[in-house]
């Protein structure tokens, strides 16, 4: 996250640092070890449809340590005698958290291993599940206060993206006068967001709109609001003999279930 409400982060606001950190990770491994066929390596908050897909993040879906290093090199993040990199007085000590899922403890471990090649210190923190997305209010280990610097969910699609690409408005922020029911996690807030976001609403011819989802992708991306790791699909089946099951990625496997039948 990096423009947010009330302020700016310390060092994520530094897009030299949000480049760094997303050019350091192995996605290829990290979709392979977790997900199998069911994950793919993604550099886009909208990495589908393919009318939909920016091409401008394509640089991050192949690890470039070497590049990591020599960009925060270059942007006066120098390494202390800890081998941790430090700026004005600002060091890159990230806390990280999550929900509790060995796929999302295995991701954790391995990325702390590629940000500490750049001079970056790690902190992991994991979360019950229940806890996590459960949005208890009193509790400051939920999803929505997000009280760390980085933190690991899976964002659900559907049907349009305008619903998903909206969820991160300003407005949306979770705070304590909404009870801490927004969906804009990051607290990512960008007024040229907003405006791409206002006229997508309003937009109806398709190239339009894919032109609009790609403006809005990429301004995420570029500005550190989310670091996309993985597009994750889903993985149904059904026996050979059952016949009339028609698989559907928005909705439950069972949503035509009347018209199930035996070959």
């Amino acid at each position: 996250r990096s423009t947010l409400e009330g302020g700016s982060h310390p060092f994520l606001s530094d897009a030299a640092v949000v480049q760094a950190l997303s050019l350091a990770i192995d996605r290829d491994l990290l979709s392979e070890i977790g997900y199998g066929p069911a994950g793919k390596a993604a550099s886009n908050v909208i990495p589908a449809p393919a009318l939909y897909a920016s091409t401008a993040n394509d640089a991050y879906l192949a690890q470039d340590i070497p590049r990591a290093n020599a960009i925060l090199d270059s942007a006066g993040w120098s390494r202390a005698t800890d081998g941790i990199r430090a700026k004005e007085g600002v060091r890159l000590s990230i806390l990280y958290q999550t929900s509790t899922n060995p796929v999302r403890q295995d991701t954790q471990a391995l990325i702390k291993q590629w940000w500490a090649q750049l001079g970056v210190e790690t902190e992991l923190k994991n979360i019950d599940a229940a806890v996590f997305f459960g949005g208890d209010q009193s509790s400051p280990d939920t999803i929505q206060k997000f009280y760390a610097d980085i933190q690991m969910a899976t964002n659900l699609g559907g049907t349009d993206v305008e619903t998903r690409l909206r969820a991160l408005e300003c407005a949306r922020i979770p705070r304590p006068q909404n009870n801490w029911l927004g969906s804009n996690f990051s607290r990512y807030c960008n007024p040229e967001y907003d405006a791409l976001a206002a006229e997508l609403a309003l937009t109806a011819p398709t190239e339009n709109r894919a032109r609009l989802v790609k403006n809005m992708n990429d301004l995420l991306v570029r500005d550190g609001a989310i670091i996309p790791l993985i597009h994750r699909g889903r993985i149904s089946a059904h026996a050979h003999a059952l016949a009339g099951v028609r698989i559907n990625p928005w909705d439950s496997e069972l949503w035509n279930v009347a018209d199930w039948h035996r070959n």
